[in-house]
């Protein structure tokens, strides 16, 4: 077995999965509808949809199962968190559901935080610092993981580096068309049911 491996290697492979359990429970056990819940889910939604498009533009192919990573990447949104496809995928999802109701919030948080921050983004950061060594502890004691120290942008430029916006749309179309899908299917299911 890889040093790589084990637990958390499975739960990488399945993170994809774990999500889409997730969703159809959102599905399954929504609350009432709430126009003040949407009109703050619709920024959440699309301010996680740009930051990974943002994100997705400026690595390496990132759509494995296998973590890897031919250079360490710390220019554009990765100058201002270690993590911002897992930071978007936090904003889809307090948005998505912030839609289903305040209980699915709290429910959200929790499961993310056991998955990303205590199974995903170690498994990765092990990887990284193995592969980088200094300049990634450099980096990494320098940048916050998933939510960005807002005094610091001020003084800190996203940096410049090379950004594809061909690979940006061929990795997130995925994203996208799964954003607008769930998004969707949980306004569906929210209102089109009396209660």
């Amino acid at each position: 077995m890889s040093r790589y491996g084990g637990a958390a290697g499975v739960i990488f492979k399945s993170r994809g999965l774990l999500w889409g359990v997730f969703g159809l429970c959102v599905l399954v056990f929504p609350v009432a509808p709430s126009a003040w819940r949407t009109i703050f889910a619709v920024p959440l939604l699309l301010g996680g949809q740009i930051l990974r498009f943002w994100a997705a533009g400026v690595i390496p192919k990132y759509r494995t199962l296998k973590v890897g990573a031919p250079r360490l990447v710390t220019w554009g949104p990765y100058a201002f968190v270690r993590n911002p496809l897992y930071a978007g995928n936090a904003l889809m999802g307090f948005g998505w559901t912030l839609l289903a109701g305040w209980w699915w919030v709290a429910a959200f948080a929790v499961a993310f935080s056991l998955l990303y921050c205590l199974a995903i983004i170690p498994y990765e950061e092990a990887f990284l610092s193995g592969e980088f060594r200094d300049e990634y502890m450099a980096y990494k004691d320098a940048t916050p993981s998933l939510v960005p120290d807002f005094y610091g942008i001020l003084k800190k430029a996203p940096g410049l580096g090379p950004f594809d916006s061909r690979a940006s749309w061929s990795m997130e179309r995925h994203s996208l068309f799964m954003n607008l899908a769930v998004t969707a299917l949980v306004c569906l299911r929210l209102f089109a049911f009396d209660y």
